[in-house]
């Protein structure tokens, strides 16, 4: 998870412009070992949009007015374009992404974590993340930390219902002044 220096996911619009597209974003020692990825499905929109884009045209901006991606923008699209995802969702929605399946419960989530397999990334949201903390289906947090103060965004850790304990296992700081910390959930 992209976090700012004070606790926020995302602006109060939603927008994530503050992270930036360093190298140090993409942690690939852990990437690489992916399976599936789950993410709510108040992220899945965005988050389609923005790499299937890149993976249709990776020398192109995804807006008219951004930067074309970077190497790891890209190399990231590539593998979200094979990596099953399971998007949480209360309805039966359709997605249009041939690796997008929809889930409608944790339940569905505690199934696959017990399917042989790797690593399961949580990609997001706010929401889900305190909803699979809560419900213990996180083994360990991966935060980039990064050195901007948002002020008034949206909380990482704002709708958890209750304590969780974590042990530091590394923290780690990058070329960009981002600080890579990994938590295990005890």
């Amino acid at each position: 998870m992209q976090i700012s220096l004070d606790g926020s996911a995302e602006r109060p619009s939603g927008a994530t412009d503050w992270i930036g597209t360093s190298p140090d974003t993409f942690d690939w020692e852990f990437l690489d070992r992916i399976d599936a990825c789950v993410l709510g499905s108040g992220m899945y929109p965005a988050y389609e949009h923005y790499w299937r884009t890149i993976n249709a045209n990776p020398n192109r901006p995804v807006v008219p007015t951004g930067p074309v991606p970077t190497a790891d923008e890209i190399r990231y699209a590539q593998l979200a374009d094979r990596t099953p995802h399971y998007v949480l969702t209360g309805s039966r929605a359709d997605l249009d992404w041939p690796v997008a399946r929809a889930i409608s419960d944790l339940d569905a989530v505690r199934r696959l974590r017990g399917e042989p397999g790797g690593e399961i990334y949580v990609a997001g949201g706010p929401t889900t993340v305190a909803g699979l903390l809560d419900a213990e289906l996180i083994d360990e947090l991966r935060l980039n930390v990064h050195p901007v103060v948002l002020g008034d965004g949206v909380p990482l850790f704002g709708r958890i219902r209750r304590e969780h304990r974590l042990q530091l296992t590394s923290a780690t700081p990058l070329e960009s002044g981002v600080v890579r910390l990994v938590y295990r959930v005890r």
